[in-house]
């Protein structure tokens, strides 16, 4: 019962993030995705929201200085309101632009999720 996954700075890349969203199908016990600095962009970030709905434990979900834009953004947005646990959510350091930042922090507002440094993206688009 896989409960931590800490992937951060492997360089996984979108690939990456597909082959983890097939293996979180399979870890409803999971607490905790760390898969900050991966160069994962909007089509990972979108497998992972798939794979969000089969994780309905976890509570801390990092994705910092990748390369999420806003398509990816909304995609994990609608992700979010299907778990009821999540605490908190890092994601700073990606492309997420306005439309991105208001999609993630509505859905934020569903469960009371921190969301902390949202504004700080480093390539605006």
């Amino acid at each position: 019962n896989l409960q931590h996954l800490d992937l951060d700075g492997n360089n996984i890349a979108d690939d990456g993030a597909i082959a983890v969203s097939e293996a979180l199908n399979h870890c409803p016990q999971l607490k905790v995705l760390r898969v900050g600095m991966n160069s994962i962009g909007d089509k990972g970030a979108t497998a992972l929201s798939g794979a969000l709905i089969h994780c309905n434990q976890i509570q801390r979900l990092n994705l910092t200085n990748n390369n999420i834009s806003d398509m990816g953004a909304v995609a994990l947005s609608e992700a979010l309101r299907n778990c009821p646990r999540l605490q908190y959510l890092l994601i700073f350091g990606n492309c997420i632009g306005d439309r991105g930042k208001a999609a993630l922090t509505e859905a934020a507002k569903t469960h009371s999720v921190d969301v902390p440094n949202l504004e700080h993206q480093y390539h605006p688009r």
